[in-house]
């Protein structure tokens, strides 16, 4: 099998049935023979060969977090800092609206005069 960074770049033509032949470097390159499955995926005009080993690794490091580290724990310190973060928010509210005396005819006339709509 040939490194996965080493670049091939081989010209070939569709047959009139619309078929192309995958060539012997790629094969060999990709680890794949006669009778495996492989899955042709298009994406902004280009077309990647997908085969099986490769979609086994790609859903392999989705759920252990691949070359990037735990997806799991990643997603839990989000969940966690947005939480934080909405208690803090929800804390600031209730304090200014513990601090504000006025009533509530007194905070929705100086909302109207804030948006020009004084009566």
């Amino acid at each position: 099998m040939v490194a996965m960074a080493e670049k091939l770049d081989i010209d070939t033509r569709l047959s009139t049935e619309g078929r192309v032949v995958i060539p012997a470097a790629v094969r060999s390159a990709l680890g794949v023979s006669p009778g495996d499955r492989v899955r042709f995926v298009v994406e902004d005009g280009e077309v990647k060969l997908m085969t099986a080993q490769s979609l086994l690794f790609a859903v392999w490091a989705n759920n252990h977090g691949g070359d990037a580290g735990d997806s799991v724990v990643d997603v839990r310190r989000a969940r966690r800092a947005d939480a934080a973060r909405a208690s803090a928010k929800s804390d600031r509210i209730a304090a200014a609206a513990a601090a504000d005396s006025r009533s509530e005819d007194e905070i929705e006339a100086s909302l109207l005069d804030q948006l020009g709509l004084s009566q």
